[in-house]
């Protein structure tokens, strides 16, 4: 095995119990997109079924593996739905995004009347991502058109924040006012209807109270990572558990000379007598090229440095001060050996990006296993993971 991911399902439990506390009495969707950023779609729902009030995916076909998997609380898909898959979403009992009045939401309606039942849906309103959404001047407008549509349901109304993981964010406060602004005139038909309103996630939930209204839609933090520094330096009472541990072995260490060039284009060379351990991961397997000659890897419970350049399936460390290393050591690439941790955050930190993208691209195909619950819902975990049409 050339790398394995072990995910603490007890941990993610612990940390959507802190936040569910935090942001009380507001109700709380997690987002497991992206194979619940790295961690498992299919277990990582199972595990939050009893805790949280809902689920948010990106895509129609993660909405259907919740369904596949046995996942009965609501589920909204946050990104853009084709028309082709309106039938799954609606036959797995999905809401949708709405973002327009154009012919979209009319296959939509047409959809659910073909099919006898309403189609739920939650409209999204631009508020300054500039991305998907409705231009708040025309929100009101397409809220009503949607409310009056018999086929369809309208269930929340949302939008997106731009800065919110800045402690001092004017413009996070200027969005709520937006959002506001764009629901008051339909403001009490809105609540007659029980629409819910839902703008934060990890870190304005954290960051700013006014921001959490009906519900909250956490991800990172879920996981155990922190959505920026500020979030980990301001969040009273927040204490975060990381989730995912990945690890690899060496796979052969080599004695070399001071001098020696290691790697692709020649970027390393050895300053004194060393020993380099070969890994058999490398960008395919989700350890990004930016950490060639950055960043560091714990082995025998020591950092050591990632040395030349990451290959595709293969990187270098630099294990001279590891004098057990040998083939079959283990190598952790995120996680805690002994008194050393690294985290996601760091790593990401050493290769120019976000704990986010490092693990959200981390390949379906490497083997997660799942502890931290008991016996009879691990074997759950697992079991789900293997039927999902999602991998996890």
């Amino acid at each position: 095995m050339i790398a394995r991911l072990t995910v603490d399902l007890g941990a993610i439990r612990r940390n959507a119990a802190c936040l569910r506390r935090l942001v009380a009495p507001a109700r709380v969707a997690a987002v497991v997109k992206a194979n619940a950023y790295g961690h498992g779609l299919a277990p990582v729902a199972l595990a939050l079924a009893q805790d949280v009030d809902a689920f948010c995916v990106y895509r129609v076909d993660e909405a259907a593996a919740l369904r596949e998997a046995g996942i009965t609380l609501p589920v909204l898909v946050l990104g853009p739905v084709e028309a082709r898959e309106l039938d799954l979403a609606h036959s797995s009992r999905a809401a949708i995004a709405l973002w327009s009045e154009d012919a979209f939401r009319r296959d939509a309606a047409r959809v659910a009347r073909r099919r006898g039942a309403a189609l739920a849906v939650h409209a999204k309103i631009d508020t300054g991502v500039t991305r998907l959404g409705l231009d708040r001047d025309r929100a009101p407008a397409a809220l009503a058109n949607y409310l009056a549509d018999p086929d369809l349901a309208l269930r929340g109304a949302f939008t997106h924040l731009a800065a919110a993981e800045e402690l001092e964010s004017a413009f996070t406060l200027t969005q709520l006012e937006r959002f506001e602004r764009a629901l008051e005139p339909l403001g009490a038909l809105l609540a007659e209807r029980g629409v819910v309103r839902h703008a934060a996630a990890s870190a304005a939930a954290m960051l700013f109270p006014k921001l959490r209204l009906d519900l909250v839609r956490p991800g990172i933090a879920l996981y155990g990572i922190w959505p920026s520094e500020e979030t980990r330096c301001a969040a009273p009472g927040v204490e975060l558990e990381p989730a995912l541990t990945w690890t690899t072995q060496l796979v052969a260490v080599r004695t070399v000379e001071a001098g020696r060039s290691v790697g692709y284009g020649c970027t390393y060379r050895t300053e004194r007598p060393s020993r380099i351990g070969v890994l058999p991961v490398g960008y395919a397997e989700g350890l990004p090229r930016a950490l060639s000659n950055a960043g560091q890897v714990l082995a025998g419970g020591r950092r050591v440095p990632i040395v030349g350049r990451v290959c595709m399936n293969m990187a270098f460390v630099d294990v001279t001060d590891v004098p057990e290393a040998a083939p079959g050591m283990r190598v952790t690439l995120i996680g805690r050996d002994g008194a050393e941790r690294i985290d996601p955050n760091e790593l990401a930190a050493a290769a120019g990006t976000i704990g986010y993208e490092l693990v959200a691209r981390l390949p379906a195909e490497i083997p997660r296993f799942y502890e931290g619950l008991d016996r009879e819902a691990e074997d759950t975990a697992l079991s789900a993971a293997a039927r999902s049409s999602v991998p996890s």
